[in-house]
């Protein structure tokens, strides 16, 4: 069976129930679509992921773990997982609930830098999220403001919600294999140093990241920058993150430098 490319998916059905009307995005692993069940006439989005990576067993598992881990997060602030699967062709695909509003980044990008009670009113309930993902042993492994989505619900609300668990890590169980041992896999400007020296990861990682993207919402600029990915791991290892500004209260800088311990 010949495989689709990503624009000739769009106006097909997946699993017999899924319309795929047009890509919302594209990511390392794979391309979202905005959908319909068509069952139901609810909206959807689904992401697919790659063809040539879904023909790799190690990465499509991954993949579908990404499901299996957000479906056990009972939270508001961890997008819905609602049904997974591979087609026929080996398409590997995951059902997300849809979101409307804009990732942190996109806020970021316009805003710069947030005001104290913005920036809580986010974060707060990403934390929320969080722990109940650690209390069932699950590191996230790649947070940062592209993966952390303000949705916007029915009542006109934003509701923080943590997107991609696709490269988590289910301590204690058998899915520890499909990571490649000595594969760094994450972000570098958002990398825990553990991280960014490839040594095994435990929820501590998830506190250091969040710790970045908790100071680069209060300075306006990403903690540590360089022209190559290397330089910037480097930094995440060895370098302290620069002060933020006066207007921070103390008690907050406390926390963000505490969270940023080496």
């Amino acid at each position: 069976m010949p495989t689709l490319t990503e624009t000739e998916r769009v106006g097909t059905v997946l699993a017999g129930k899924y319309r795929l009307d047009r890509i919302l995005g594209r990511g390392g692993m794979g391309v979202v679509y905005a959908g319909l069940h068509t069952w139901t006439g609810r909206k959807v989005a689904v992401k697919l992921l790659h063809p040539e990576l879904a023909r790799d067993e190690v990465v499509s598992s991954r993949f579908l773990q990404e499901a299996k881990a957000a479906a056990s997060i009972k939270t508001p602030n961890v997008v819905d997982v609602l049904d997974m699967g591979i087609e026929p062709d080996g398409a590997v695909y995951l059902v997300l609930e849809y979101l409307r509003g804009e990732t942190l980044a996109a806020r970021l990008s316009t805003r710069g830098s947030l005001p104290v009670s913005e920036t809580l009113a986010i974060l707060l309930p990403v934390l929320d999220g969080l722990a109940r993902a650690h209390a069932k042993g699950i590191v996230h492994r790649d947070l940062k403001p592209d993966n952390l989505f303000l949705a916007i619900d029915d009542r006109g609300v934003i509701v923080p919600k943590l997107l991609d668990f696709g490269v988590a890590k289910v301590l204690g169980k058998e899915s520890l294999r499909h990571t490649r041992e000595g594969t760094i896999v994450g972000t570098p400007q958002y990398m825990s140093p553990e991280q960014a020296k490839a040594v095994p990861v435990d929820a501590r990682s998830d506190i250091y990241s969040l710790g970045l993207i908790l100071h680069e919402l209060l300075n306006g600029k990403p903690t540590f920058t360089g022209e190559t990915p290397p330089i910037v791991m480097v930094k995440q290892v060895t370098e302290a993150p620069p002060a933020l500004p006066d207007w921070v209260p103390e008690d907050l800088q406390t926390l963000v430098f505490d969270m940023l311990e080496k």
